[in-house]
């Protein structure tokens, strides 16, 4: 099983320099078993959500996106495409592992953003090995293997 980061399934779903990139690590990750802890879930619906209103609604800014979803609600076409995503290629959710100390020692140990340490307990307690991610923070981290 490989765990992907938020920003390879991005990647993927939106046309960028990295999008060949993402295809090929999720091609390769489909044989093993692709796996995403509920916090790339959060994530991933949110930028999404953000993109997709950008784009069609000219949205700009975290506070903006925030007024448009209390207005109008979260795009819908954003939770299609992610959850399409989990669908088409099988994923692997994985509950977020929680505990306090564990995470803040983890974010002062390898020196990690809370949402990355979490990813790093989950995919500890769920014997993964393997990051997908274009994220260097995971570098510090021995226990994992960081592709690309």
């Amino acid at each position: 099983m490989i765990c992907i980061d938020t920003n390879v399934i991005y990647h993927f779903l939106f046309e960028t320099e990295l999008t060949s990139t993402s295809e090929k690590i999720i091609r390769e990750a489909i044989i093993e078993g692709i796996a995403i802890p509920m916090i790339v879930y959060n994530e991933l619906l949110y930028i999404v959500g953000a993109k997709i209103a950008r784009i069609k609604y000219g949205i700009k800014g975290k506070y903006s996106f925030r007024k448009h979803i209390a207005k109008h609600g979260f795009p819908g076409e954003a939770i299609e495409k992610v959850n399409g995503f989990i669908r088409d290629f099988k994923v692997t959710m994985l509950r977020d592992y929680q505990d306090p100390d564990e995470l803040v020692k983890t974010i002062k140990l390898y020196r990690l953003a809370p949402n990355d340490a979490q990813i790093v307990l989950t995919c500890k307690h769920s014997s993964i090995g393997t990051l997908a991610t274009f994220d260097e923070d995971f570098k510090r981290v021995p226990r994992l293997k960081v592709v690309p």
